[in-house]
């Protein structure tokens, strides 16, 4: 939680601890044995970059586990969900 009062999220001490951060980010599908394809879309980079989060760890499109820092992780990847907000004309910041 984002306070006002200059503690939260932009408290000295929390972005120290989020500069150390490995973030693993995984998909079910109940429908197959193997994970689904897990890496962060566009706008979750931004969010991950601007919270100062150092590393991910996600699952490919081929099934391998990708570890790459965070500020090195480029994606023009739209999620389907983010494609249905821009479809019906919804911003999101």
């Amino acid at each position: 939680m984002i306070e006002e009062n200059g503690r939260g999220f932009y408290d000295p001490k929390t972005r120290r601890k989020m500069k150390k951060l490995t973030m693993y980010i995984a998909k079910h599908r109940p429908s197959t044995k193997h994970s689904a394809e897990s890496r962060p879309c566009a706008h979750c980079t931004k969010e991950i970059k601007r919270l100062g989060i150092k590393k991910i760890v996600y699952v490919n499109a081929y099934g391998e586990i990708n570890k790459k820092l965070a500020c090195n992780y480029y994606t023009d990847y739209i999620c389907p969900g983010y494609k249905e907000l821009e479809r019906r004309n919804i911003k999101v910041d």
